[in-house]
């Protein structure tokens, strides 16, 4: 398996009105991905999480520079 990053966008809100994108996390697998992103939709609430659109996609290369 390969590392992936994870990131979430929201859509524009009166906070944010060009949207906003979270800092990108840089996990070991998709497996991770999807449990960072649960866990994290369940603490931050189901308001928040029905904003959320998350994205996984493939890490760019071992040294890419995001947080791990």
């Amino acid at each position: 398996m390969s590392r992936v990053h994870l990131f979430y966008k929201e859509p524009p809100s009166l906070a944010h009105p060009n949207g906003w994108r979270s800092s990108p996390h840089c996990l070991e697998d998709r497996t991770a991905a999807e449990g960072l992103r649960d866990a994290t939709n369940l603490l931050s609430g189901r308001s928040a999480a029905a904003r959320r659109t998350w994205h996984i996609v493939e890490c760019p290369g071992e040294d890419c520079g995001v947080q791990r």
